[in-house]
């Protein structure tokens, strides 16, 4: 009934951010503009989009490898699978197909497979957050909406720069993580702080696994590679209607758009997607040809993503490293796992 819920819910953001980008938009002129938009790029594009792709799991296996070496052979197919299953399932519950995709008890526990994701989102997040704050100091300050946008990439950064903190302290005292986290949460519920110090006392130890030196400046450069080549493939399709981004007007875009596709939303993350693309745009572009060209070049951007993402995970879903009924039961699996790791890993109970 949760996971009905949470797809009726997702569906409806999705819904209603559609209803917001095409509302008062002239539909057959965006058709028209998708019609004669030069594709000589689209090709490239996909090249990038695979690059992209193989830079991704190459960053991820960097986080399992302290812990278990995982074969590139099966990292690839669960990062394949694991980002369709993010893109096809609504309100962002694919997130939790690709640690349990991966995970091998005992080598390598469902806590420790989730710990290596949300440091991603993490690193992801401070990243792209201070891009967008950083490419939007290049944007005149009159320019309407740009103050909201500074201002939500300064908070998403500050957002996943506490959680950073807090994990950083989880690491050197587990006990105190647990206990801040309790505290944070018993005047809201005593129930939630309890659940949610025992959940997070499990996680934490799923970070007991720190790459080395060279390993961690590694990860760094891949995760400014892998974004650097999706602000390069997307300002490389846009060419292609008629939008020639500078640096700026790129990297905007893409913190703009990482913020949107933040928000839990239906399957493919449509709506979301193309209304964040819009705003996007709007910085660098006149109101009406952001309304027709813009639309629909965020469209198309839009289908070439989730077309190579799911084209991508159907290669590999039929695999010897992935069980079909893997998808479905990710999220239900990963809860009755870390169940498990709580009670045997919790060697200190949260203080009161």
């Amino acid at each position: 009934m949760r996971r009905l819920w949470q797809a009726l819910a997702g569906i409806a953001v999705s819904g209603a951010a559609l209803w917001l980008t095409l509302r008062g938009k002239d539909l057959d002129r965006i058709a028209a503009e998708i019609r004669g938009a030069d594709y000589s790029t689209l090709a490239p594009y996909v090249g990038v989009l695979l690059v992209i792709h193989l830079v991704r799991t190459v960053r991820w296996g960097i986080l399992l490898e302290p812990v278990a070496h995982v074969p590139f052979a099966r990292l690839n197919a669960a990062s394949a699978v694991g980002f369709m299953a993010l893109m096809v399932l609504p309100f962002r519950i694919g997130e939790f197909a690709r640690p349990y995709l991966v995970a091998e008890r005992p080598h390598l526990r469902v806590s420790t497979a989730l710990s290596s994701v949300v440091v991603e989102r993490i690193a992801d997040g401070i990243f792209t957050g201070l891009l967008l704050v950083a490419a939007l100091l290049a944007v005149p300050a009159g320019t309407p909406g740009v103050g909201v946008l500074r201002t939500g990439g300064l908070v998403v950064s500050l957002a996943f720069g506490g959680l950073l903190v807090f994990l950083v302290v989880g690491v050197y005292s587990r006990e105190r993580a647990v206990r801040l986290l309790t505290r944070a949460l018993r005047p809201l519920s005593p129930r939630l702080a309890e659940r949610a110090a025992a959940r997070a006392d499990a996680f934490i130890h799923g970070l007991r696994g720190v790459p080395s030196p060279p390993k961690l400046a590694l990860f760094l450069a891949l995760t400014a590679t892998y974004w650097a080549l999706n602000a390069y493939g997307m300002s490389l399709l846009a060419r292609g209607f008629g939008f020639d981004l500078g640096p700026a007007a790129t990297f905007a875009l893409l913190g703009v758009l990482v913020v949107g596709v933040m928000i839990p939303s239906g399957p493919g993350m449509i709506g979301t997607f193309q209304g964040a693309i819009l705003v996007g745009l709007s910085i660098s572009a006149p109101p009406d040809v952001v309304a027709t060209r813009g639309a629909a070049y965020a469209n198309v951007l839009w289908a070439v993503q989730l077309t190579v993402q799911v084209g991508l995970g159907l290669v590999f879903l039929f695999s010897r490293h992935i069980r079909l009924a893997q998808i479905f039961s990710a999220p239900a699996e990963v809860g009755s796992g870390l169940d498990e790791e709580e009670e045997e890993y919790r060697a200190v109970p949260p203080p009161p």
